[in-house]
């Protein structure tokens, strides 16, 4: 008898703690399903932060350009291009108008300037195919190929000013301007910009694929509307203080210079300034890039 309560007895202890181990488990797999659930209504309710979005893009690539010295010389680089072809667009503009006043129409005026815009693109291919356009650039190096657009630039405006001074304030022949404008156009497509996008070579993934887009449309735009606000600014400022000389047809002239030319000539001088500095910088990049391999 005292055998068969100790079995009991032992039986009955077993299956108390197998319940108890049972409800414990139970329990705490409740507690464990419960803290789950608050844990998934927190990361629920934590709004999601979407890294790709535009908004965000944006931001990380005028950020990159801001902290870095190199993006910011190339985006002063095409502002600056951008600034002298609209300048030049406007005494363009006036040439081809006095043309048009003085012994031909508008249809004959578009067969012109279609004809040196065909001229032009004739020419960048032929430097691109034949291979001249490399030659050239490698020839230069990395600086003299970015240096060589404004310069060229920078002479034709300085001899568009002497027609000015000797000429007493004529304006230059068309066919002349034509000449020096898309031959500096000729030099951007078929040797300056292939070098230009050479420069994001080695950058981080930010500055060639969040920060170059906005380089290359940002700068267009704020070269051109500075270029034409800067214009609209000097006209007013001469009109109001009777700074420069102001001709009975209306024709203005700085220092014996249309304002146009002239603003055109210091923006060239510092376009080249700027072509010097990004090649030295890229040529410091360069440099770290080979010390790391």
């Amino acid at each position: 008898l005292a055998r068969r309560a100790s079995a009991k007895g032992s039986d009955g202890g077993g299956m108390t703690r197998a319940k108890s181990v049972g409800s414990m488990s139970v329990s705490g797999s409740k507690t464990s399903s419960i803290e789950k659930g608050k844990n998934g209504m927190n990361h629920v309710d934590q709004p999601m932060i979407d890294d790709n979005s535009f908004k965000q893009r944006l931001l990380r690539g005028v950020t990159t350009i801001l902290r870095s010295r190199l993006l910011m010389a190339i985006f002063t680089y095409n502002a600056l291009y951008a600034s002298t072809s609209v300048l030049l667009s406007f005494q363009r503009a006036e040439l081809v108008a006095n043309r048009s006043s003085s012994r031909s129409s508008a249809v004959s005026n578009t067969a012109f300037l279609a004809k040196i815009n065909t001229a032009s693109s004739v020419a960048v291919f032929a430097l691109q195919a034949s291979g001249l356009g490399a030659y050239i650039a490698n020839c230069c190096g990395q600086r003299g190929a970015l240096a060589l657009m404004p310069i060229i630039r920078l002479c034709g405006v300085i001899l568009l000013g002497w027609w000015h001074l000797m000429s007493d304030g004529r304006p230059p022949d068309l066919i002349l301007f034509l000449v020096i404008d898309e031959f500096t156009k000729v030099i951007n497509f078929a040797i300056a910009k292939p070098v230009r996008e050479n420069l994001w070579r080695g950058l981080s993934a930010e500055a060639r694929y969040e920060a170059k887009p906005i380089v290359d449309t940002l700068a267009n735009r704020w070269g051109g509307g500075s270029a034409a606000f800067l214009v609209s600014f000097i006209n007013r400022i001469m009109d109001l203080i009777g700074f420069g000389v102001v001709k009975e047809n209306g024709e203005r002239s700085i220092l014996g210079f249309p304002p146009v030319l002239l603003l055109c000539m210091v923006i060239s001088a510092w376009w080249t300034m700027v072509s010097a500095d990004v090649g030295n910088i890229r040529r410091k990049i360069d440099a770290e890039l080979k010390k790391q391999q």
